[in-house]
């Protein structure tokens, strides 16, 4: 059933669909799980394992890209929509919430990712502040 909810959207950056408009990544793809008539909180509340693995998996492509933001996941139902949208300048707090639901389920694999995660910007940010620019 799962299956059905999730569908991967592939944007294409000349296309001025509404969701492309909403960013200015050159990442052009966003996962978006219709959840049909259910509420929307009531989904992401039963779902967290796969909200926080898709933006672990989404600030990585963010990171390692170089993005200032990323439209990660959408979640609509029939009569409303959520994105989450990860920032460059922010995301070592998502990841850190990350962290702390992964580490509470004990899923180390997760929790091995963003620690790594955690110390590529780490270490970005001391290059940019020791260089005045990214290695």
């Amino acid at each position: 059933m799962l299956l059905n909810l999730i569908k991967i959207l592939k944007l294409n950056t000349s296309e001025h669909t509404k969701d492309n408009l909403l960013s200015n990544t050159h990442f052009h793809s966003i996962l978006h799980i219709d959840v049909g008539n259910r509420p929307i909180i009531d989904w992401v509340n039963e779902n967290k394992y796969i909200i926080f693995s898709e933006i672990v998996r989404y600030s990585e492509k963010m990171i390692k890209g170089e993005l200032e933001h990323i439209n990660a996941i959408m979640v609509s139902n029939l009569a409303d929509n959520v994105v989450f949208i990860l920032k460059n300048d922010s995301v070592d707090l998502t990841l850190k919430k990350a962290m702390d639901y992964f580490l509470g389920i004990e899923e180390y694999e997760q929790c091995g990712k963003i620690r790594d995660l955690l110390i590529l910007i780490s270490n970005r940010n001391k290059s940019i502040k020791d260089y005045g620019r990214k290695t």
